[in-house]
């Protein structure tokens, strides 16, 4: 009897133990879904809408037809974006409101990131590892901008833990939801389609006694309907929207471990970008070591982490051998495995004390970069926008070079207060083009914004020197990426 006893005094005393960990788990998760939401909160209206951001609205408002034939023939880059954007600008035209739509999948990915680490290396990993996401300065920033990078972070971690259940419970219910989380997420970018291909590379590690083809098959099959439209669409659109991207080089590479890290390479983003790559060398050392014994426990879920993370960087290198495509921002899909591979590299540090101050540091350089990160404005057309309504009359002339800026302007000064009152006449700079000459005849005032502010080429510089052949030049007004002069005619 009392052998019985002691046995369910054991017993009971578990119990109270694991119902403990599940409140204080509860609880650290709150904090830290709550502090990822105050950091993606903070300062939300601060900053202008850089060009890409004012891109999301313009694409939104367009009229209904209009809008369709556009993602069809020429973006369908995000289509899924514009499409759930459409709706949400009828709350309200403001920055911060149009912002806000991004910031709620940044508030999702947080206890999603938890699930995660947990299913794949436990409650200590998923609470770090969503602690990092919480406090890393890429998911910040993105999650602050009116684009369709936050929604495919939470694609593609909700896709993996998806995955990751496949493997360990392959049902046909849980294949389908799998399949429906990636296809969704290829809709939100087209580098979507790469997130599956690194699951699917992970596959080689996985024993025989795991793999349920049938299951997998039929993940596969569903995933391909999805995809079908969006290769049609990437094969029949223009490839002029990605002419901007150069070539890869070793630079880029660099670019991408300080996106991933930081947002930045600045600073705080260069210590950071140190900080963990210290910590997944430890993560990689520990994937060789377990890859050796060949069946060790842990190889499936290190290898997709690893292949998570690599499959999609050295895949877009091998396009770009066609056509350049490799670039940081396209692979914020990485960021998920990249945290994931540090918290497995920070938690196989051997001593306690070593272990805990490269959590610290990580965590609190983290935190640093991303208050930095608040300050720092892509591109000001807020900025430059409201110093032409202030000061720009009907009569006077404003010369764009390149077309863009008179894009990015003009659509910023229909929602700005006063946008619409005082309006001088707009006119675009095309290269090789000398037709704008004729359209700034008679005026008295001409202001000349520059984007970006630095450029310096054939077309600039007979611009400039047209200009200052009629007029004189008052002054230069520089904004964050944007070049204001102003210039009246000479007697």
């Amino acid at each position: 009897m009392s052998s019985n006893a002691e046995q369910g005094a054991i017993l009971d005393a578990e119990a109270l133990k694991r119902l403990a960990e599940q409140r204080d788990t509860r609880i650290l998760l709150w904090v830290i879904t709550a502090l990822g939401a105050l950091l993606r909160l903070w300062a939300l209206n601060a900053k202008s809408f850089w060009l890409d951001e004012i891109a999301s609205v313009v694409i939104a408002r367009m009229p209904g037809n209009t809008f369709w034939h556009w993602l069809w023939t020429e973006e369908g880059n995000m289509a899924l974006y514009y499409v759930m954007l459409r709706p949400w600008l009828g709350i309200h035209l403001g920055e911060g409101t149009i912002r806000l739509f991004s910031v709620l999948p940044g508030f999702a990915s947080v206890p999603m990131m938890y699930l995660l680490g947990r299913r794949l290396f436990g409650r200590n990993a998923g609470l770090l590892a969503a602690l990092l996401l919480a406090l890393n300065t890429c998911a910040v920033v993105y999650s602050q901008e009116a684009r369709g990078y936050s929604w495919l972070l939470l694609g593609t971690i909700i896709s993996t833990y998806y995955f990751v259940r496949l493997i360990e419970e392959p049902t046909k219910s849980i294949a389908s939801a799998y399949a429906l989380a990636a296809g969704v997420t290829f809709y939100f970018h087209y580098f979507g389609l790469l997130v599956p291909l690194g699951h699917a590379v992970s596959l080689i590690t996985v024993p025989n006694e795991r793999q349920s083809w049938p299951q997998l098959r039929l993940a596969a099959a569903i995933l391909m309907v999805f995809a079908v439209p969006v290769l049609w669409m990437i094969s029949i659109q223009p490839g002029r929207h990605l002419d901007w991207v150069a070539k890869p080089s070793f630079l880029e590479l660099y670019h991408i471990g300080v996106f991933l890290a930081a947002a930045s390479g600045k600073a705080g983003g260069a210590v950071l970008l140190v900080l963990e790559l210290v910590l997944l060398s430890v993560f990689f050392r520990n994937l060789v070591a377990i890859w050796k014994t060949l069946a060790g426990p842990g190889l499936w879920e290190n290898a997709l982490v690893a292949s998570g993370l690599l499959t999609p960087v050295i895949l877009s290198l091998l396009f770009s051998v066609i056509r350049p495509v490799f670039f940081h921002r396209f692979l914020i899909i990485c960021l998920p495995f990249w945290l994931l591979a540090v918290v497995v590299g920070a938690l196989e540090v051997p001593q306690r004390r070593w272990k805990n101050c490269a959590i610290a540091a990580v965590c609190v350089t983290s935190l640093v970069t991303t208050m930095f990160s608040y300050s720092r404005v892509r591109e000001d057309w807020r900025g430059a926008t409201n110093f032409l309504i202030d000061n720009a009359r009907p009569q006077d002339i404003v010369v764009y070079y390149q077309g863009v800026g008179k894009f990015a302007a003009e659509s910023y000064r229909d929602w700005l207060p006063g946008g619409g009152a005082n309006r001088p006449v707009p006119v675009e700079v095309q290269s090789g083009s000398s037709d704008w000459r004729g359209k700034v005849l008679g005026a008295r005032r001409v202001w000349l914004v520059q984007y970006p502010g630095n450029v310096s080429d054939d077309t600039s510089r007979a611009v400039e020197a047209e200009l200052y052949s009629r007029y004189t030049r008052v002054a230069s007004t520089p904004f964050r990426g944007i070049t204001v002069t102003q210039f009246v005619a000479k007697p």
